[in-house]
């Protein structure tokens, strides 16, 4: 897994320590996430995106309040990273997004940013490339209101109404988080995001300034160009070898093994070390799949023959346990 820059919880740090509930050093949790306490004094130090997660998780567990990460994220400062100053310089909101995302790997390789068309509003969807990292709820709402609140930043505070999309189906928790923000979330959703203003992407930046704008762009091409080459991890190179088969006949455990040259056991061994299964990972495969088929039209029945599954019942069955949800919901309420 990539290494991702530690400004976010160098941020997340001053807001724990000011929490009168926090009864433990933030140094003790950066430990048991396997961090070091000096991590957070090096003004270019990067940590493993697990890593990050791990803390947020387990500060939300000290503090007892499942609202910490999200309201870390709506506290977050306009940072001073590359990607800030391409942001305040571009000249609408769509193209900030465009160069997010391009540019937003020097920060974190592994976060991704896709827009789509949502009943005639710009979506957009957060989501990461690191296998591990999905499991952690609190971490994605950290994420998620801080791309909220760096948005409300960049473009002022006419851009108006948003909307968040949230994936848990806790509502007393979705009730807390709209309290914060002080309007409604979609929760139990198959996919996280947020839901811009009808017109968005042309909104102006109000900081906008072409010639600078050039220079950075210079300068964000060559830093990508310097960026030393990640090595892919075990989960991530299991995912490649299963969505290469997809649709089609899925490899089983023993096949992938031997692609990558080890036993079924070193396998399963390795994986667990990195917070998955090969039953995971292909479960994580196909319901990406299923997503994209049905958001580009294609019937649940289609899906499922395409998924490989035995019927329509039996892929509506594993869908609803991915997702929450229906395919035939699905596609109706979020093509």
């Amino acid at each position: 897994m990539s290494r991702i820059s530690a400004y976010r919880l160098k941020h997340v740090a001053k807001i724990y320590e000011a929490e009168k509930g926090a009864a433990m050093p933030f140094s003790q949790l950066l430990e048991e996430a396997g961090l070091s306490e000096d991590i957070l004094e090096g003004e270019d130090a990067r940590i493993p995106l697990l890593a990050e997660a791990t803390v947020l998780e387990l500060c939300c567990e000290v503090l007892g309040d499942k609202t910490f990460g999200a309201r870390a994220g709506l506290l977050a400062p306009g940072s001073k990273t590359l990607m800030a100053y391409l942001a305040s310089a571009s000249g609408t909101l769509g193209q900030v997004v465009e160069f997010a995302q391009r540019f937003y790997a020097l920060e974190d390789p592994d976060m991704t940013f896709s827009v789509r068309d949502y009943d005639g509003q710009p979506f957009i969807e957060l989501g990461s490339d690191a296998v591990s990292a999905h499991k952690y709820a609190r971490h994605r709402e950290f994420l998620l209101f801080g791309l909220y609140q760096r948005t409300r930043q960049i473009a002022g505070p006419d851009l108006q109404p948003f909307k968040l999309f949230l994936e848990t189906r806790d509502e007393g928790h979705c009730n807390q988080l709209s309290k914060l923000l002080g309007f409604s979330i979609e929760c139990g959703q198959p996919y996280s995001g947020l839901l811009l203003p009808k017109d968005a992407l042309d909104y102006p930046i109000p900081t906008s300034d072409g010639a600078l704008l050039g220079h950075l762009l210079e300068h964000g091409e060559e830093r990508l160009r310097q960026m030393p080459k990640v090595e892919e991890g075990l989960s991530e190179k299991v995912l490649k070898i299963v969505r290469a088969q997809l649709p089609g006949t899925l490899p089983n455990g023993d096949e992938v093994a031997d692609v990558l040259c080890m036993t079924r056991r070193t396998l399963s061994r390795r994986l667990s070390s990195e917070g998955t299964s090969f039953k995971g990972l292909v479960e994580l495969a196909r319901c990406d799949l299923a997503k994209r088929l049905l958001l580009r039209g294609d019937r649940p029945a289609q899906v499922a023959y395409a998924l490989g599954f035995a019927d329509q019942a039996a892929f509506t069955v594993a869908f609803k346990r991915w997702t929450g949800t229906t395919p035939a919901s699905f596609k109706r309420n979020k093509s």
